[in-house]
Parts: structure tokens; sequence; C-alpha cells
């Protein structure tokens, strides 16, 4: 077995491992009997990426990104169910389910439709930006962190091992020379970096009270 091998290997385990980081949060869901302060776009983003991913790894033809994304799909699935069994407003949540399943379904589509000498570069482009947005998406709230001096909105299980498996991916992207996966374990490896950074600053008020 090649270095590559083994690295995509490891890749794709330690994906697969990440895929668990939202069972502490849906733990915590379920001890309270609410979804309060926890942000569902994970989730939904979650089972969408999954479902274009493999669409990719399949424009790829790469063994070690399909599985893992059908494995990622149902997980997310499941870390969806529980949140709308507790939320008490299941509205928002639908519309954004809604949204996604559209957005998702034109994507396959046009995959299909585009010439294949072009569609795995176009299609790796839109991947790029999709998933920089998802691993991004806490940012946005980036001026009340910083105003309220409180991260805890910050789901540090996820980033913390995201930001471990962006970088086995991004080995992995230089030993085969992907452009796209290069690009998008760079940014990502930043992206939790800097959540990382702001959850260490600005700890949850309890943790900080205990100090």
């Amino acid at each position: 077995m090649s270095l590559t091998d083994i690295v995509g290997k490891c890749a794709a385990i330690a994906t697969i491992g990440t895929f668990f980081a939202p069972v502490l949060i849906c733990r915590d869901i379920i001890k309270n009997k609410s979804t309060k302060n926890v942000d569902p776009t994970p989730f939904v983003g979650g089972m969408a990426m999954s479902i274009l991913m493999i669409k990719n790894g399949l424009l790829m033809n790469d063994p070690n990104i399909i599985p893992v994304n059908i494995f990622g799909f149902i997980l997310n699935l499941i870390y969806f169910l529980v949140f709308y069994f507790f939320t008490a407003d299941s509205k928002p949540l639908f519309s954004m389910l809604t949204k996604a399943t559209l957005f998702t379904g034109v994507l396959w589509g046009y995959s299909t439709v585009e010439d294949e000498e072009l569609i795995e570069y176009r299609f790796g482009v839109i991947l790029t930006v999709l998933m920089l947005t998802l691993i991004g998406a806490p940012l946005f709230s980036l001026n009340n962190i910083i105003k309220n001096k409180d991260a805890s909105m910050l789901p540090f299980p996820m980033i913390a091992s995201g930001s471990f498996v962006a970088f086995l991916w991004l080995i992995y992207g230089l030993l085969i020379d992907n452009i796209f996966i290069k690009v998008q374990n760079i940014v990502a490896v930043i992206l939790c970096l800097i959540q990382l950074g702001l959850i260490f600053k600005y700890p949850k008020p309890e943790s900080k009270k205990r100090d």
C-alpha cells in the first residue's frame, strides 16, 4: 500500500470519526430537552454536503470519498431528527431543509448535463465555495462573539475534530496533487484555527466564573 493510500484511508477514517462529534451536542439537546442556542445548519448542511461529495467522488472515481459521505449523510440525518424532535418551532427547520434539498437537487442535475471534460473542475469549484461557507458560517456571528466575549455558540467538538481532519485531507491533496482538495483544506484549517482561538479567548461564562 502506497503512502497516498495510507493517508487517504487515515483521512477517511478520521472523517468518519468527526461525524460523531455532534453526538455531544445532541446529548445536551436530549438532556435539556431543548434546542436553545443550537444551530441546525451543521446538520442540514452536513446532509447536503454529503450528497454532493458523493457525486464528487463519483466524478473523481475516488473510492475514499464515496463510502465516507454515505455514512456521513446517515449520521447527519439522525442528528437532524434529534433536533426536530426537541425543537419548539419546526417551521424554520423545514424551511432550511427544503432550500438545501432544492439547491442540492439543482447541483446534482447540473452535474449530469455539464460537459464531461469540464464538470470535474467546475463542480470542484462549487463544492469548494460551499464547503468553506459551511465551515466558516459560525464566523458570521463574529461581532456578537467579540461584543459579548462569549464564544459558547461555537461547537468545539466539531471544530476541533474538523481542523484535524482538514489537515489530513490537505496532506492527501498534496500527495495526489489535487488543487481543490488542497485549497479546500488549507482554508478549512485556517477557519477552524480562528474559531478555536475564539473559543479559548472567550470561553463559556460558567467557565470564567469557575476560574
